[in-house]
């Protein structure tokens, strides 16, 4: 415990992807009902997304009515079962856009989203020309969520699109405009010893791109009152997460505050009409694993022996 705060640090585990397909959905309730995880975010444009916000109020009350499977180890992991968090992950790399005027320029040749990076090469050049089309494009997804009746409780991107700077600071305006003042800051350290570590220069390099366009959303989100966690983990590890990267991780958490680990867990690939190539998953053999060690409940002890608990990215607006 924090002693000048009286405050416990605390771990969010988060799933993003949320809506992607029936794999990643059945996953994420599971990481949820029989297991630790505490967070996710929603692809507002994603197949299987209706399913996403359906399975949500279920989840939740059998959260409320005491009947989660998972409350023997959360309570070992230091949980107070308070309801978990739901965002939108904000989406311009993958599927399609839900504004019918999004610019062509931003999309590839079958009228879908590029990748991150051309996202990233189109928004620094062109700068200004396309910042009032991007914005309605996030207000739609933001408010496809609520249409399907999910009030979000943050905000985060797809791909880390919100670390993009002219996505950064559309961020602002968003948060305020539907009441969402928390913000994911994936603003990661110690990756000398969680990337290089494990002999991954490519990944390491890459992690330090990320740092530095996530230091300066932390200048932006500073000065405009938002709330994020003190630490991040897992800009270079999606898929990747293991007991003994999560150890590392726990070792590293912030000591006095809340700190997010980025996870994608998921069950076995399961064959869908709804899923496209445009919605391929580059992430489906690893999201199991995360998934069988987020359900381990051996697990539930590693916080404790840390000195830390699970808890909510909700938790940062009481502190």
């Amino acid at each position: 415990m924090n002693t000048a705060t009286g405050v416990q640090p605390w771990i969010v585990l988060h799933a993003d992807d949320f809506g992607m397909n029936a794999a990643v959905n059945a996953g994420i309730v599971q990481a949820f009902r029989d297991g630790l995880l505490t967070s996710t975010s929603i692809l507002a444009n994603a197949p299987a997304v209706s399913n996403a916000c359906a399975a949500w109020p279920l989840l939740m009350a059998e959260l409320r009515e005491g009947a989660i499977p998972s409350a023997t180890i959360r309570r070992q992991a230091g949980d107070s079962l308070r309801p978990f968090d739901l965002g939108v992950h904000l989406n311009l790399t993958q599927g399609r856009p839900l504004t019918a005027n999004y610019p062509a320029e931003l999309l590839g040749d079958q009228g879908q989203f590029p990748g991150i990076g051309l996202v990233f090469r189109k928004l620094r050049s062109e700068r200004s020309q396309f910042r009032q089309a991007v914005l309605h494009e996030l207000q739609a997804q933001i408010e496809r969520v609520q249409a399907l009746g999910v009030a979000p409780t943050h905000l985060n991107g797809h791909q880390y699109v919100e670390m993009v700077p002219e996505v950064a600071s559309l961020i602002p305006d968003l948060a305020a405009k539907y009441s969402i003042p928390i913000v994911r800051l994936a603003k990661e350290g110690c990756l000398a010893r969680t990337v290089l570590g494990q002999g991954r220069v490519i990944s390491f390099a890459v992690a330090l791109v990320k740092r530095y366009f996530a230091g300066r959303f932390q200048q932006q989100i500073e000065r405009e009152g938002l709330v994020a966690p003190s630490r991040f983990f897992g800009t270079s590890h999606a898929g990747q997460v293991d007991k003994s990267t999560l150890i590392k991780f726990l070792t590293f958490a912030s000591p006095s505050g809340c700190t997010e680990i980025g996870l994608h867990p998921g069950v076995a690939a399961i064959e869908s009409p709804l899923v496209t190539d445009a919605w391929h998953d580059p992430l489906a053999v690893a999201r199991p694993a995360e998934l069988e060690w987020l359900c381990d409940i051996s697990t539930c002890g590693l916080f404790s022996n840390h000195g830390l608990r699970l808890g909510r990215l909700t938790d940062l607006l009481s502190v």
